[in-house]
C-alpha cells in the first residue's frame, strides 16, 4: 500500500490496486505482505509492529497533499512459525491538483481501510478492503497517441468494497482463490458533450452499482513479500461481471523475479516484471488498463494513457548501502491498445526513474519510497509505501 499513485495505485497507495481493474486505476494494486521462512521464526520476533506514515506529499495524478497511514503488521496465530506477518493498514488522504488557486474545484479526498491475513501455516490467504474517494481526474483520449493536453476535466467519485480468498492446493507456493465485492460510481463533468464521452465508457453522473466476482491464482517463492531478493511472484486474475447490459471480462496476468546480485546478498537486488492486461465487453472507465499505476512503468500520469488492453515489462536495481537507507534505479515500457490487432500501431510508452528508500520498521522489511519518474507525461514526483512491483 502506498504514499499513493492513485490510479491502480493509490496506493495502485495501497492498495496499489489489490485489484488490478477493478478500481479506477487507484489503488493501485494493494497490500502485500508476507514473508516466507526458510526456518520456524523466533516468537520473539512475532510481536506486532506498527508505524505511521504521515505528511505532505505530491503525485501526478491528483497533486500536492497530506496523507496519513497507519499501518499494523502481526501475527493472528503466534503458534504458527510459518506464516509470514499479516497487515492491516488505513489511508486518509487529501489532495490539490496545481494550480492551487483553483484548489476548491480541483481537490481529491480518498479513504480505505484493508488487509491482508495469514492462516493455517500460511496455507491461506485473505484479503479484504474497503474504500471511498473522491477524485478530480482529467481525460486525454483514449490509446497511446493522445493529446497533449487534458481535453477536459471530470470528477469521479467511488465506492467499493472488496474480497480475496487463496488457498494453496498442490504444492508450496501454489495457490488459487476468488474474489467477489461490489463497486458504485458517478462521474460528473459541466458540459453535455464530454459526459457523453464519460457515459461511453461504462460511467455517467447518476450513481450506479455493479458486483463483480473472479478467480485467481498465484505462484508465490519471494523470499519476503515486502521486500523480496530472490524468488518469484506469478499471478493470473480474471474477474467480471454478469450484470445485464453491463457484462464485461479481465484477464490480468503478471510475472515478477528478483534476483541477489553479487555476494552482498539482499542488498543488492535486480527485479523485473512483465504484465498485462486484456479487458473485454462492456467496461466501466475503472476497469480499464492505466498506463502508469502503480506496478507500471513510471514517468506516466496514471489516466492520460488508457484503453481496454496493455502490455509491457520494467526492471529495476534495488541497493541498500548503509543502515535502512536504499535507492533504487529502474526503467520499463509498453503500450495500451484496445485490441490486440492494434499492438503493432500503437507508440511505446518508455519510462525510467531513480529512488529513495527507508525502511520504516525494524522487524519487517517494509519501505517508504521517494521516486522521480521520466517519460512521455514529463518529469513526475511519487511518494509511497512499498515497492513499485
Amino acid at each position: 500500500m502506498s504514499g499513493l499513485h492513485l490510479k491502480r495505485d493509490m496506493m495502485r497507495p495501497l492498495v496499489a490496486a489489490i485489484l488490478a481493474g477493478t478500481l479506477v486505476a487507484p489503488l493501485h494494486r494493494a497490500a502485500a505482505a508476507d514473508v516466507d521462512q526458510k526456518e520456524p521464526i523466533e516468537t520473539k520476533e512475532r510481536g506486532a509492529n506498527f508505524a505511521v506514515v504521515p505528511g505532505p506529499f505530491i503525485n501526478p495524478s491528483i497533486g500536492v497533499g497530506l496523507n496519513v497511514m497507519p499501518v499494523l503488521m502481526f501475527h493472528p496465530d503466534k503458534e504458527d512459525a510459518v506464516s509470514p506477518p499479516s497487515m492491516a493498514v488505513m489511508t486518509i488522504l487529501y489532495a490539490a491538483k496545481p494550480p492551487l488557486d483553483g484548489a476548491s474545484s480541483r481537490q481529491s479526498l480518498f479513504l480505505n481501510a484493508a488487509t491482508r491475513l495469514y492462516f493455517d501455516e500460511d496455507r491461506w490467504r485473505v484479503v479484504v478492503m474497503a474504500a471511498y474517494f473522491n477524485l478530480y481526474q482529467q481525460f486525454f483520449g483514449l490509446g497511446g497517441d493522445v493529446s497533449s493536453d487534458a481535453l477536459f476535466d471530470y470528477r469521479l467519485e467511488q465506492v467499493i468494497a472488496v474480497t480475496q480468498v487463496f488457498r494453496q492446493v498442490g504444492w508450496k507456493g501454489f495457490y488459487v482463490g476468488a474474489m467477489a465485492g461490489y463497486i458504485t460510481l458517478h462521474t460528473k463533468t459541466d458540459d453535455p458533450a464530454n459526459q457523453e464521452v464519460l457515459d461511453s465508457l461504462g460511467s455517467g453522473a447518476a450513481w450506479r452499482g455493479q458486483p463483480f466476482i473472479g478467480v485467481l491464482s498465484q505462484y508465490d517463492t519471494r523470499d519476503n513479500k515486502y521486500y523480496p531478493s530472490s524468488g518469484v511472484n506469478m499471478n493470473v486474475r480474471v474477474n467480471g461481471s454478469f450484470q445485464s447490459g453491463q457484462e464485461y471480462l479481465v484477464i490480468a496476468p503478471s510475472f515478477n523475479q528478483y534476483l541477489p546480485l553479487g555476494a552482498q546478498g539482499d542488498r543488492l537486488i535486480l527485479a523485473y516484471r512483465i504484465y498485462g492486461q486484456l479487458g473485454y465487453g462492456e467496461l466501466p472507465i475503472g476497469a480499464y488498463a492505466h498506463y502508469g499505476m502503480r506496478g507500471t512503468t513510471l514517468g506516466y500520469e496514471s489516466g492520460e494513457f488508457l484503453d481496454k488492453k496493455m502490455a509491457g515489462a520494467e526492471g529495476e536495481v534495488r541497493w541498500t548501502p548503509w543502515r535502512r537507507f536504499g535507492v533504487e534505479g529502474g526503467a520499463g515500457i509498453g503500450k495500451v491498445f484496445a485490441e490486440l490487432s492494434d499492438f503493432g500501431s500503437q507508440p511505446w510508452l518508455p519510462g525510467v526513474w531513480g529512488s529513495g528508500t527507508y525502511k520504516i520498521m525494524e522487524q519487517q522489511d517494509m519501505r517508504a519510497r521517494a521516486t522521480l519518474g521520466l517519460g512521455k507525461s514529463g518529469l513526475l514526483f511519487y511518494f509511497a509505501l512499498g515497492q513499485t512491483f
